[in-house]
């Protein structure tokens, strides 16, 4: 090996550690912000996506609810 290719492996090492150590920065960044989440909190979003769920579920399944109506309605403005 000549001096130009040990310069390049150190150039990509030196690259690597510091992309190791930026993405462990990144974890213990959102590692933090992950348990700082409360539970009550979780609970609280868990149950308005259910809330959210049953309305889609009302929509899709009331008969009286004509989904090709209200595309017609759309394409037609």
């Amino acid at each position: 090996m000549n001096i130009f290719d040990n310069f390049w492996f150190y150039i990509v090492l030196i690259v690597l550690i510091t992309q190791y150590f930026e993405y462990r920065k990144g974890m213990t960044k959102l590692d933090r912000k992950v348990s700082s989440i409360s539970e009550n909190e979780i609970q609280k979003e868990l149950e308005n996506v259910k809330q959210r769920l049953v309305v889609l579920e009302r929509i899709v399944t009331d008969k009286n609810y004509d989904l090709n109506d209200e595309l017609s309605k759309i394409k037609g403005n």
